[in-house]
């Protein structure tokens, strides 16, 4: 059953591609809220959708918000991919199994949710959509308590909608 909106998130711990260092979901809602991106790298919705989680990523603290992008591709494929698209957050590997898409039971790539410091899911998108990117910065504002950030502007170029 895919995890959804109201629905507890599914603990994990996983390495990220390019330190190698341990990331654990619990540790991080310690923290604050999480956005969490699970994603292909030869997905062109992932593809269109990653700049602008590291549009989130820089636009709000750090220290009260994790954002990572989980990888359905080897190490290799994953480092270059960040490389190309300039991603600075963490990027955790899915592994072989792919656990944690199967835990969340994923529709496509990228599949996109928000996650309390409860761990409840408070949010939820698949694919790309410009708009759900500008009401995902706008969620994440209003969890931290600040402004929200208009990450979509200046984005004329890019398509409003690429389906996973």
């Amino acid at each position: 059953m895919p995890v959804e909106v109201g629905m507890k998130a599914p603990a994990f711990v996983l390495l990220d591609a390019v330190e190698g260092e341990r990331h654990s979901l619990e540790e991080a809602l310690q923290r604050g809220p999480v956005v969490l991106a699970i994603y292909k790298a030869s997905c062109q919705a992932s593809k269109t959708a990653m700049p602008f989680l590291e549009r989130i990523f820089e636009a709000y603290p750090a220290e009260r918000l994790t954002v990572w992008g989980v990888a359905q591709d080897s190490a290799n494929v994953t480092r270059s991919f960040i490389r190309r698209y300039g991603i600075s957050f963490p990027v955790l590997l899915d592994e072989d199994d792919y656990a944690v898409s199967r835990a969340f039971d994923i529709p496509e790539t990228p599949t996109i949710s928000l996650i309390d410091q409860a761990g409840t899911v408070l949010w939820q998108a698949s694919g790309f959509q410009k708009q759900a990117m500008a009401e995902l910065s706008r969620r994440v504002a209003e969890l931290l308590g600040v402004e929200p950030v208009d990450i979509v502007a200046g984005t004329d170029d890019v398509p409003d909608w690429v389906p996973g």
